[in-house]
């Protein structure tokens, strides 16, 4: 191999490798090049992504007026918000059965203890971090004489600063919870307030 081709490879080699340097961090405005798209962008729609399809440019789209999904046609008021259609809280209208009882004391267990103790009496664990604002008792004359749809609608929805356990406990079991503090209720209250105790439920179970 001459002198002259040895120059020749030796050039373009610095040059080959000054090129690629000169590419790295280099900034362009195009879009990167795809290879191989494999189907990776599709005209399909996604969540918060924009649409040609629809006028509106929005792919996500809103509930049809008037439709109620599959299974979620919630006719009985009392069952599943604790009160009639004129907004009065009603007794249960699930008549608890031995196995209701022992559901509502395990599902009791897991997400109301923490604050209302296993006895009801609001001293759960969380008091021993100085939380700010002392859990209810079940002991108190206003949830003694309170309404079981009440309780039922405290669980679904919150108040204060209790969260709303409705996406955590399903309707029956929040239903089988009430039976459980009526339980802890009946089995603990002080003479001077059995006056208070809320009646036997009669009503037919669900």
């Amino acid at each position: 191999m001459t002198a002259r081709l040895y120059t020749l490879l030796a050039v373009l080699l610095v040059a080959g490798a000054a090129l690629m340097n000169g590419c790295r961090g280099a900034r362009s405005e195009d879009p990167p090049v795809h290879l191989n798209p494999n189907m990776d962008t599709q005209d399909k729609l996604k969540p918060q992504r924009e649409s040609r399809w629809f006028a509106d440019g929005a792919s996500m789209r809103e509930q049809v007026e008037h439709t109620v999904a599959r299974g979620q046609l919630r006719e009985d008021a009392a069952y599943f918000a604790g009160k009639t259609g004129e907004g009065l809280y009603v007794d249960s209208p699930v008549q608890w059965t031995a196995e209701d009882l022992e559901r509502g004391r395990q599902r009791y267990a897991i997400y109301c203890t923490p604050c209302h103790g296993e006895r009801g009496n609001g001293r759960g664990k969380i008091r021993e971090f100085k939380y700010p604002i002392p859990p209810t008792s079940y002991f108190d004359p206003r949830i003694l004489q309170a309404k079981d749809g009440y309780i039922y609608e405290v669980i679904s929805n919150g108040i204060r600063n209790m969260p709303s356990y409705k996406a955590q406990i399903p309707v029956r079991d929040r239903w089988c919870i009430v039976g459980h503090v009526r339980e802890l209720q009946k089995a603990q209250l002080p003479d001077s307030l059995k006056g208070l105790a809320p009646a036997p439920q009669t009503t037919a179970a669900k």
